[in-house]
């Protein structure tokens, strides 16, 4: 059995950071497509103004993020750089423009909150095993702002299907 050496491997630090930079990534690949799929949606007034409230509070986060990276000295790369490297996996969950994608949309839009959720588990446990306080508490308002909005989302879901659907 092959041993690793210590400085083989990842620090708790290295694997914070990377973590920190995957979650700026979705992020950050979320608030283009919401941009993009916003003009599609303009009919559906429900959806439409909930993806207006949350592109705001991307925004905000991606901006915590890197606020966080540049704090530990690992300034996040451009928005143009992360956005192109990563888009397409995102859009292709959420792009489609027709009415029938509409529900798929909403389902995958549920998926990604759960994991942008699951994701800042993970980063609130490992800020606070490194000790990082200040981390640990933007992580949890983060994490709390997408659980409202997750809530929000799956209140609002008979709405959106009431526009959505034709009247028998």
């Amino acid at each position: 059995m092959a041993s690793r050496t210590k400085s083989a491997e990842k620090s708790v630090v290295d694997i914070y950071l990377e973590r920190l930079q995957d979650h700026l990534s979705i992020e950050t690949k979320t608030i283009e497509t919401v941009l993009s799929e916003l003009p599609g949606c303009a009919r559906y007034e429900t959806l439409c103004n909930q993806m207006r409230q949350d592109l705001s509070m991307r925004r905000a986060h991606a901006e915590d993020i890197r606020m966080l990276l540049g704090q530990h000295g690992h300034p996040a790369p451009a928005a143009h750089e992360t956005v192109s490297s990563i888009l397409n996996t995102v859009s292709s969950l959420f792009h489609g423009g027709e009415d029938n994608d509409l529900l798929k949309s909403i389902l995958t839009d549920i998926s990604y909150r759960s994991y942008q959720i699951a994701s800042l588990d993970i980063l609130i446990l490992l800020a606070d095993r490194l000790g990082f306080t200040s981390d640990v508490a933007t992580l949890k308002r983060l994490h709390m702002e997408e659980n409202v909005s997750i809530d929000l989302l799956r209140t609002n879901i008979p709405n959106t299907l009431e526009e959505y659907l034709p009247k028998y």
